[in-house]
């Protein structure tokens, strides 16, 4: 009876919103969508038909309809997905985009109860993904170690993953400002210590390539994040005298299509019009199914698989 109650109280604490919460807000009719947070009892966001304080959404159910000002359809409240949420936070940088950090997330091999290393923490999107990966529960709890050279950016993607989802993840991640390369060694605490995965985020990873593939288990995986072609090749050769293997070079785009239902304004009865969501017949009913050309995302960078391949022992 404890373990019902205990879940039912940790169910209710993330289907209600709290001060300190993120939202993305939904328009009933466009599906347009709104970032909303952090919550704050004095705050507000501008939305299209008026404002909406964020106090008619604090202590509100997830699907509840908030209605702004003049607004008589209103707009459904969601807990922001994980995408959502790196996408729309403030940043400090360029995030890794949704689409790459999931690719690099299975290039990697991630579960639950893995150390991983990462070096170019920017805005902690894909830290997040990772610690999602790897953090498990009980005996298989993973941890994540993240360099990043520039102070502002690790203060920036710690500021993330503790707001994210109640800050679930803040205890798998563990920050660190410098060279990743000069710094493993002192915080390892025994030389024997080694990752199960590296993911590499820099714009010269080859000069840090060699000090940490050390800390690398054998056959375990490297991804790197390059932007440009050039960028690969100079990993392709740097590695030709190291225990690595170039086991894929993959580029990710997503295109995302248009679906909804839209109305034959020819085959709609002029006394209709006005609330044709409801009323038209099922002949002037259409399907609207496009790409969304506007908004495609296209190349963002060429990620870099290489697999330590050292003779056994």
């Amino acid at each position: 009876m404890n373990v019902i109650r205990c879940q039912a109280k940790h169910l209710r604490q993330y289907t209600t919103f709290k001060t300190g919460d993120y939202c993305m807000l939904r328009q009933v009719k466009s599906n347009k969508k709104f970032f909303v947070g952090p919550l704050e009892e004095t705050g507000q966001r501008g939305v299209k038909g008026g404002i909406i304080p964020h106090s008619d959404i604090i202590g509100k159910s997830v699907r509840s309809v908030i209605r702004s000002t003049g607004d008589s359809l209103g707009y459904m409240a969601h807990l922001p997905t994980l995408d959502e949420f790196v996408i729309n936070v403030p940043r400090a940088c360029t995030p890794i985009y949704p689409k790459d950090a999931s690719s690099i997330v299975q290039m990697l091999d991630l579960e639950p109860g893995h150390r991983v290393l990462e070096a170019g923490t920017g805005n902690g999107s894909l830290t997040l993904y990772m610690a999602r990966a790897i953090a498990g529960g009980g005996d298989r709890t993973g941890k994540i170690d993240t360099f990043d050279i520039r102070e502002s950016h690790s203060k920036t993607a710690e500021k993330h993953i503790n707001l994210y989802s109640h800050g679930r993840y803040r205890s798998v991640v563990s920050f660190y400002i410098g060279s990743v390369g000069d710094s493993l060694p002192s915080i390892l605490n025994d030389r024997d210590e080694q990752y199960d995965a590296i993911a590499l985020d820099m714009p010269e990873p080859i000069k840090e390539i060699t000090k940490i593939l050390p800390y690398l288990r054998n056959d375990r995986f490297i991804v790197c994040y390059l932007p440009n072609m050039t960028q690969v090749l100079e990993i392709a050769d740097h590695i030709q005298n190291l225990p690595l293997v170039m086991e894929d070079c993959i580029e990710t785009e997503w295109k995302e299509w248009e679906v909804r239902s839209t109305h034959i304004r020819s085959k709609v009865p002029k006394t209709t019009e006005d609330n044709m969501d409801n009323s038209v017949s099922t002949e002037a009913r259409a399907w609207i199914c496009r790409p969304k050309n506007f908004d495609v995302r296209g190349h963002t960078a060429f990620l870099v698989k290489l697999r330590k391949a050292a003779l056994a022992e």
